[in-house]
């Protein structure tokens, strides 16, 4: 992540570009994996694993689980392409979009816990539907302060933690006159979220085994009432240059 403004710190980003909604969604993002991984051993908001996995069951034949990953894999395709319709519907007639899939996703997941709770029901449905919805949430929210992140997956966080940290560092080897520390550490900061959620997560199904989903669903609906009450920008830019 580097700042976007020669004043970083003067710069008001859209209230869903800020760093407490970043970090709020990657511990979202860990409390369903929490589940995801405690019901099907599976990260279903991170689709890398998915992605080996296709060729791994595919060269060894075993065909059920190469559908299990691929559905997976297309449940989160799917979720970020009806995300970008559904975004560029609303702002082409200048409305906020941030609203209608933080509520969404919300309902989707009261709906799951219902589900779960009232009636037997394969887990991997569950997971698919929380795939469906880490593709629509990454597509939707995926800018911190101007800067590019994953709220769904961590692998784009550690990389650019530790370059941005490293060139904080090496500031007197050459310098671009950008800020870096402090991009390195809001990067941090969605990690702790990550893993946070995912240890929350995991605590709270030890007492009620369906927790997890509902609590992800409470932070979301909260994301959207701060959303719904906000007097400026709310919506993350979606074409503004990448930094």
């Amino acid at each position: 992540m580097s700042a976007v403004s020669t004043h970083p710190r003067r710069a008001r980003f859209p209230l869903l570009e800020r760093p407490v909604p970043a970090v709020l969604f990657a511990v979202i993002a860990g409390l369903l994996n929490s589940w995801t991984f405690a019901n099907t051993q599976t990260f279903a908001t991170v689709q890398s694993g998915n992605i080996v996995s296709l060729g791994l069951y595919l060269v060894q034949g075993e065909w059920p689980r190469v559908a299990v990953a691929l559905v997976s894999v297309v449940a989160f395709f799917t979720g970020a392409c009806l995300c970008s319709l559904l975004v560029l519907r609303l702002t082409r007639h200048g409305g906020s979009y941030s609203v209608a899939v933080l509520s969404g996703e919300a309902l989707v997941l009261i709906a799951a816990t219902i589900l779960l709770s009232c009636a037997p029901i394969d887990p991997w449905w569950i997971a698919w539907g929380i795939s469906f919805l880490a593709g629509v949430q990454g597509n939707a929210f995926h800018r911190e302060s101007g800067m590019l992140y994953g709220n769904v997956a961590v692998t784009l966080v550690v990389q650019m933690a530790g370059s941005l940290l490293g060139r904080a560092i090496g500031h007197r080897i050459a310098s671009d006159g950008q800020p870096h520390l402090r991009p390195a550490g809001a990067y941090v900061l969605v990690l702790l979220g990550f893993a946070s959620g995912g240890g929350i997560g995991f605590a709270l199904d030890e007492v009620w085994s369906t927790a997890s989903i509902l609590s992800a669903a409470v932070l979301l609906l909260g994301l959207a009432v701060l959303a719904l009450q906000h007097d400026g920008a709310v919506d993350p830019a979606q074409n503004a240059p990448t930094p």
